[in-house]
């Protein structure tokens, strides 16, 4: 007779079979590789069994989901390179284990990409083996759901990657190479990265700002997390152990909200300091454990910031005010920093007499620095503020400040302005509102002596205190300034322009009859501008239409209660620098251009602005004539340069402003177009005969005193130049002497006045000259030369406008030769006979 079994083994056995009759696990193989590449084709798996929901699929080759959600225990891949994609696939982790069951496991050389949703019905672990990778694609989901999933990578170099999003709350265990790409997001998991038991774990972050859970670790292992980009919402960071955190150059912040348990040891690797922010305070004891790429410095050396920075001074200001930068005393251990590797903080109030070059810059709570006129700092690295970095100007000289690298704060420059009557043309050299400067500016009612030069109308617009209350100062563009009652500063406060952008000013035509052409612009930057570097890149843009006016005009009236105009170009503005914040006038070549400032054309110096006679004479060969009278002194410049011409040159001769009052100019020697040049460069030999006419604008009754520059004259002390004054036939040796007169009758014009330049000395009483006779025959129409020529020569006839008319080459043979200039308009004219010994002009009559 059979013995009846005992009833727990009976139920045991019926358990253990109904387990194995739902267990399903399966092969997928595509039918061999023949299939269609479906989950859902029995004929694609091994027996024609598809897994089932609680089991293992293992996978030989790629599986399409088809579109459906899938449920499965879990996935093993033991193809060379598999790749499932397409729906979602939910892991329910594998019912034959109880200790880390695995939800996903590759075997060696398998390498398995996710194209498809993943969703953790519970904690598993995914597992990679030590040849193989495991991807999880952009562009599609994780979802851990609350569960704490190990990531098991048994590969040091072959990694674990997500490039898509990841959703949880719980713990992921980390071990070997996790790597989240530049593509992941982790914002949406708010539980704890964690490195735990004695695994060596290396987590590197790619996507910026992907992560905002927790970073935690209790390991006794290796553990490090590379930087590769910036995080600026992570919650707490916490280290039972130690954890390396390693930073990318490119990395300038990683931030955490708080700290939570703080007893073990942070090395910081490659890092560069304020990069790491921790939103709660870590104690000086905590940080005098902490390592710098593993070595341990001196306490102290790692200190933290009230805004959160870890910092690490290299040089720290001591806590005083009114202490000069340059003075040992004013830093802790005694030395000032002195080299562009430095990286400077400030807690106390430090004044710089000095051109400061320094690497990362900071200026900590109560801290403060002051940048002095002609002195300069240039920060190479990064720059921290706190809003307390100011550059100062005067009347004569001007500070500048360089950024490098990012800036966090705002700097404030104090721009000198004058008071009226004066006014100066400025620019702002960060940004600013107007409302923020209209208290200090020359007021009327609710208006200010403040406002851009307007092209349209062709006046200076008159900003008012109301209506442009919160109008922004734009950078790039000019205005018009002047303070109340008396000159002083004008403080621009705001976030300097970034070093890696450029800054554009739109010309424009305004329509303005006189003034259409003309725009007002000015450096946007705080620190002065290379005048070399930006007339390589803007001189295109300045012809003015024609190419007389290809320069830059700078007002320099104030400097001696005279309305006068400073011009750069190729000639005068080599070498010199555009001072901060200052504005000038520029002419466009059409309807409409571009002029660009570069970070490329910053630059340090200590000059004044356009004020004239206060910038770098060019080495040329020239003669600089000045005429004054009372008290104002003007000038016009000729140049004698190679490779130039007597007729219009653009980028070398340069014609006076529109608005400019200056009584004195030139016309040019040939192709005269009856503009007023204000620089006029010719050929360099011309200085050993050339005839230039000279303008002169002026009331009658008023004494005039025309002379040549003894501080900037270069010309051979051989050459002679003279002064003719064609009304009264005199000549004056302007080498040594002024010509002093006061006219009967108002100026305005050429035609009286020619500067001769000559390799011989002339004479007005040498007989030679005097000897000669020229007049004019109305009835033949005619001009007779009478006189004994010692040499052929050259006579010209000019109009009153200075233009060479006609020209003809008269024989020493003869003593009575005539000029037909039947071809000439009824008027007056100069006829002017050169050759080696003989210079002779005078006015004329063709009626």
């Amino acid at each position: 007779m059979m013995k009846k079994l005992p009833l727990l083994f009976l139920i045991t056995f019926l358990s253990l079979n109904c387990l194995l009759l739902q267990a399903q696990n399966g092969t997928f193989t595509n039918n061999n590789g023949a299939g269609d590449g479906l989950w859902s084709t029995p004929s694609n798996w091994t027996d024609n069994i598809i897994v089932s929901s609680d089991s293992i699929a293992t996978l030989n080759t790629s599986v399409d989901l088809g579109n459906g959600p899938i449920s499965v225990g879990e996935i093993i891949i033991d193809g060379t390179t598999v790749t499932i994609s397409n729906g979602t696939l939910r892991l329910q982790g594998t019912s034959s284990s109880n200790i880390n069951p695995n939800a996903i496991g590759t075997a060696n050389n398998a390498n398995a990409t996710f194209n498809c949703d993943v969703i953790f019905e519970s904690g598993k672990r995914i597992r990679n083996s030590g040849s193989g990778t495991i991807t999880f694609a952009t562009g599609y989901t994780v979802d851990f759901g609350a569960n704490n999933i190990n990531l098991n990578n048994t590969s040091s170099t072959n990694p674990i990657e997500f490039n898509g999003t990841l959703l949880g709350s719980g713990n992921i265990g980390l071990k070997s190479k996790i790597v989240l790409g530049s593509s992941s997001d982790f914002t949406g998991f708010t539980g704890t990265l964690n490195f735990t038991s004695s695994n060596d774990a290396l987590l590197i972050v790619d996507g910026p700002n992907t992560i905002e859970g927790n970073i935690a670790s209790d390991t006794n292992g290796a553990a490090e997390v590379l930087f590769n980009a910036n995080q600026d919402s992570m919650n707490n960071l916490s280290v039972e152990t130690s954890l390396a955190l390693d930073f990318d150059p490119t990395v300038t912040l990683v931030k955490f909200s708080g700290i939570g348990t703080m007893t073990g040891v942070i090395n910081l690797k490659n890092y560069t300091s304020g990069v790491l922010k921790i939103g709660s305070t870590v104690t000086q004891n905590q940080l005098n454990t902490w390592l710098i790429d593993g070595v341990e410095p001196a306490n102290g050396t790692i200190v933290q910031d009230t805004d959160g920075s870890i910092i690490i001074p290299e040089f720290t200001s001591v806590t005083g005010t009114g202490i000069n930068w340059e003075d040992g005393t004013s830093w802790e251990g005694g030395v000032a920093p002195i080299t562009a590797t430095d990286n400077v903080y400030i807690q106390g109030s430090l004044i710089i007499n000095s051109e400061v070059t320094v690497n990362n810059f900071t200026i900590l709570t109560g801290g403060a620095v002051t940048v002095n006129p002609t002195k300069s700092l240039t920060v190479n690295g990064n720059a921290t503020t706190n809003d307390n970095l100011f550059a100062e100007s005067n009347a004569t000289s001007f500070s500048s400040l360089i950024f490098n690298g990012t800036v966090t704060g705002e700097v404030g420059y104090n721009r000198w302005v004058h008071a009226t009557p004066n006014n100066d043309l400025i620019s702002a050299p960060v940004p600013e509102t107007f409302g923020d400067i209209e208290d200090i500016l020359l007021a009327n009612n609710t208006q200010r002596a403040f406002g851009p030069f307007n092209n349209d109308t062709g006046v200076y617009e008159i900003w008012d205190a109301t209506a442009n209350n919160d109008t922004n100062i734009e950078l790039g563009k000019g205005y018009r300034a002047a303070r109340i009652n008396e000159a002083g500063t004008i403080l621009f406060q705001g976030e300097p322009v970034s070093p890696v952008v450029d800054v554009l000013a739109t010309l424009s035509n305004g329509g303005d009859a006189t003034y259409g052409l003309w725009n007002l612009i000015g450096n946007p930057y705080p620190s002065y501008l290379d005048f070399d570097e930006f007339w390589s890149v803007n001189s295109g843009q300045l012809n003015g239409g024609s190419g007389a006016y290809q320069a830059v005009y700078g007002y320099a009236g104030y400097a001696d209660s005279s309305d006068n105009w400073t011009v750069w170009n190729n000639l005068t503005g080599a070498g010199n620098k555009i001072a901060p914040g200052q504005g000038f006038f520029v002419k466009t070549t059409a309807s409409e251009g571009t002029v660009t400032f570069t970070p490329a054309m910053r630059t340090t110096g200590n000059s004044d602005d356009f004020i004239a006679g206060r910038t770098a004479t060019p080495n040329f060969v020239l003669s600089e004539l000045f005429l004054s009278r009372e008290s104002s002194q003007y000038s016009t410049k000729i140049y004698f340069v190679d490779n130039q011409t007597r007729g219009l040159d653009p980028g070398y001769d340069a014609a006076a402003f529109t608005g400019s009052s200056s009584p004195i100019y030139t016309h040019l020697v040939e192709n005269n177009e009856n503009i007023k040049f204000a620089i006029q460069a010719l050929p360099y030999n011309d200085f050993n005969e050339i005839i230039v006419p000279l303008g002169v604008n002026a009331e009658a009754g008023t004494q005039l005193t025309i002379g040549m520059n003894p501080e900037t004259v270069s010309i051979p002390e051989t050459v002679t130049v003279y002064l003719e004054d064609n009304l009264t036939n005199t000549w004056t040796l302007l080498n040594n002497s002024d010509y002093i007169f006061t006219p009967s009758d108002a100026l305005n014009g050429t035609g009286r006045f020619y500067v001769h330049f000559s390799a011989t000395t002339l004479s007005t009483d040498d007989a030679l000259v005097n000897g000669l006779h020229i007049y004019s025959n109305q009835a033949s129409k005619t001009v007779v030369v009478k006189g004994q020529l010692l040499a052929d020569t050259t006579a010209v006839l000019y109009d009153m406008q200075g233009r060479s008319v006609f020209q003809q080459v008269l024989t020493s043979s003869n003593t009575t030769q005539t000029l037909n200039v039947s071809s000439l308009k009824a008027g007056v004219y100069i006829v002017a006979l050169k050759n080696p010994t003989q210079n002779k002009t005078q006015k004329i009559i063709i009626k």
